[in-house]
């Protein structure tokens, strides 16, 4: 396996979403947080308009609103007037100070001064922390990954980083970018039905899954509590979804004594069965027979659909934990890759018996020809009717379809609703081609 890179002077029409999303994606599964993006007012208006239109929900973020003179003269102004502003207005419970490639390049010292800020005003109530998230590296995935880790070592350093007594059968859960509200519910579901207490950070499950609230707040309107992200420094395990999240575990192992374990996805019946036979291990307690009847749906769906499979060749273009989940399932319904395109070159693409690329959807669509099946973000769409493939949509950002963020993926049930929505594109697709050779007769 080799992962290659276009090489060309740009990109079109663009797979990579830039850090700075991927951030304020995971603050929002934090209670009462909000986001400062330090940059121009562009930059969070981006990021604000792509994840309203994924989620159709109100979503919580700030702005320095850099220009050029601030930018020059004295970027570390509009920072205190922000922190300033958020503090005293709406008093969060948790601030995620988020960089950008413009102050990344501009060299500002954003993190000093936001310890200086901390050390003046000590906002004992107020997780403040800032993280490293430049558009020019990484993707979503990283930046999720990496304020999740950034947030994590704000809990250490508040709590003194020292190992506490365990409480008995409390989970952490660490979820990966590409995992929807409706997978996180159900990993809590799945995970608490073995006697465990679950802990997500962050739990967009409560935060961006669709739930109706009278009233109007800017900061989060769900996630795990402050209170119960401290609790996690206690817990038994860690359950880490997804490899980007290896470092965020980490973290816990190391600030906290919490031993962890990492499942690069829960999608596929391969998957699916090490995820439950882990947990059974270390519940010790049997698989509830509810699961096992969704084993059994799984099996007899792989075996109703595999006639609609078969010959099927698939181009994927997702983030890389995403697009390694997706493999695996589709890999077991005997489906072959024209290619499989990232958003960056991620450390968990190098153990994969695969070719990869790191590109953009120009390049998905010059490997697509042939391709019977394309799955990737709404912004593929007009390139999967080009290559004339079924397209399937999955990650982020849906945002021509209702319902993409209480999607189910994850285990036997979620497993099960991806071949057959996969299987009924394929279906429409031969039906659409049919009828057009039909009208050409």
């Amino acid at each position: 396996m080799t992962v290659k890179k276009m090489s060309k002077p740009l990109d079109c029409n663009p797979l990579k979403i830039s850090q700075p999303l991927g951030g304020v994606l995971a603050l929002q599964g934090i209670y009462r947080s909000m986001p400062i993006i330090h940059g121009a007012q562009g930059c969070a208006s981006f990021a604000k308009t792509l994840l309203t239109r994924h989620y159709r929900e109100p979503v919580a973020v700030q702005t320095t609103a850099l220009q050029e003179m601030d930018v020059i003269f004295d970027a570390d102004r509009n920072l205190e007037e922000a922190l300033e502003a958020v503090l005293e207005q709406h008093r969060p419970d948790c601030i995620g100070v988020v960089s950008t490639a413009l102050t990344e390049a501009s060299g500002t010292d954003y993190a000093g001064k936001v310890k200086k800020f901390k050390r003046d005003r000590n906002p004992k109530d107020t997780l403040l922390v800032a993280c490293s998230l430049p558009d020019y590296r990484g993707s979503l995935e990283s930046g999720f990954s990496a304020m999740v880790e950034t947030v994590i070592d704000g809990l250490l350093e508040q709590t003194g980083r020292r190992v506490q007594k365990p409480v008995k059968r409390q989970i952490n859960l660490l979820p990966g970018s590409f995992l929807t509200a409706g997978d996180v519910m159900e990993l809590k579901e799945i995970i608490g039905s073995f006697g465990f207490d679950v802990i997500a950070l962050p739990d967009l499950s409560t935060s961006l899954s669709g739930h109706l609230l009278t009233g109007f707040t800017p900061l989060a309107r769900g996630g795990v509590p402050l209170d119960a992200a401290r609790q996690m420094l206690r817990s038994e395990f860690t359950i880490a979804v997804g490899s980007s999240m290896e470092r965020p575990a980490r973290r816990l192992h190391n600030g906290a004594g919490i031993p962890y374990r990492v499942f690069n996805g829960i999608t596929g019946l391969k998957a699916s069965d090490a995820f439950f036979y882990f947990l059974q291990e270390l519940s010790r307690e049997p698989v509830p027979v509810r699961y096992r009847w969704q084993r059994e749906n799984l099996l007899d769906a792989m075996l109703d659909a595999h006639f609609y499979y078969a010959g099927v060749t698939a181009v994927v273009a997702l983030e890389p934990d995403h697009l390694r989940s997706s493999v695996a399932w589709l890999e077991e319904m005997g489906v072959e890759f024209n290619a499989l395109v990232v958003s960056y070159d991620a450390p968990c693409l190098r153990d994969a018996d695969r070719d990869i690329w790191i590109g953009d959807f120009e390049d998905a669509e010059r490997l697509a020809q042939g391709a019977k099946l394309w799955i990737s973000n709404s912004h593929g769409k007009s390139g999967a009717a080009r290559c004339a493939a079924a397209f399937m949509a999955a990650g982020f950002p849906i945002v021509d379809e209702l319902g993409a963020y209480t999607s189910l993926t994850v285990g036997y049930r979620g497993t099960m609703e991806l071949i057959y929505k996969a299987g009924n594109r394929l279906i429409q697709r031969e039906e659409n081609r049919h009828a057009s050779s039909v009208r050409h007769e």
